[in-house]
């Protein structure tokens, strides 16, 4: 799916006398779009570059495999990214330092591109509990998993929580949940998700409390407002961390997980 972005379109035609005005939309400046995520759990740097496509364009966005791409840690030390294939950049074995500042550095085409992001260290997940909710609004009812933890006292948490259903991970921008502690903060939190079908027996829940910067809890939240569903990285250009004009997010997290079977 191609990304998205705000583009003001003017399609009128204006008929005046004999004179017709027509305004182009055939084409649009191409925007350099990353998506980048470093995940503590595994300690490794995911990064895909693309570019954003013509508007009336259908095809995906193309695949960027030409640029530099570098993870800075606070004290300076840069480490290459390699590139991988069809826009894919890993770097895998890089070990965390929690609460520390992260830069992820991307040059293409001479152009470089920076984004910072503070890892934070991970929060506990408790088990997992969940309960059985009748239907409404026509919809099957089913079983909604409960997020259960220990919000760390006297500092400012923000989360996301993705889940998975058997062997499926809900991995889409609409699938995520948030959860911040401006009113539990040192406090359990116990809340159900509502995933858009809930749970049947026997399925397995599988969840993902992540620690993440305030600024992607931030852009997660806007861009979910935005998009409406829509799976795109950077759906209308919600406010991100890169400079110069890219757009997506850099993301570093920790994990933690559990798991259960509804039964």
């Amino acid at each position: 799916m191609r990304h998205l972005i705000f583009l003001t379109a003017l399609s009128t035609v204006i008929f005046s006398c004999q004179k017709v005005i027509d305004v182009d939309l055939n084409e649009a400046n191409p925007v350099v779009v990353i998506e980048g995520n470093y995940s503590a759990e595994d300690s490794t740097v995911r990064v895909r570059i693309t570019q954003t496509s013509n508007y009336f364009d259908n095809n995906v966005s193309p695949e960027l495999n030409n640029a530099l791409v570098q993870i800075i840690d606070q004290s300076g030390t840069s480490t290459n990214v390699p590139f991988i294939s069809n826009g894919n950049y890993t770097l895998t074995g890089y070990v965390p330092q929690f609460n520390s500042i992260y830069s992820l550095s991307v040059t293409v085409d001479g152009k470089t591109y920076v984004a910072d992001c503070k890892l934070i260290a991970p929060v506990t997940l408790e088990p997992v509990t969940y309960e059985f909710f009748e239907g409404f609004f026509g919809a099957e009812g089913g079983y909604a998993p409960f997020l259960n933890f220990n919000d760390p006292a006297g500092v400012s948490n923000f989360y996301s929580i993705v889940l998975s259903r058997n062997d499926t991970t809900y991995n889409t921008l609409d699938d995520f949940f948030t959860q911040d502690d401006q009113l539990t903060d040192g406090n359990l939190v116990e809340r159900p998700l509502f995933p858009s079908n809930l749970y049947k027996l026997g399925d397995s829940v599988h969840m993902e409390l992540r620690s993440i910067d305030k600024r992607i809890y931030d852009y997660i939240n806007e861009a979910q407002s935005i998009s409406g569903g829509q799976s795109s990285a950077a759906p209308g250009n919600p406010t991100n961390n890169w400079n110069n004009g890219a757009l997506g997010y850099f993301s570093a997290y920790s994990s933690s997980r559990q798991s259960v079977i509804i039964q």
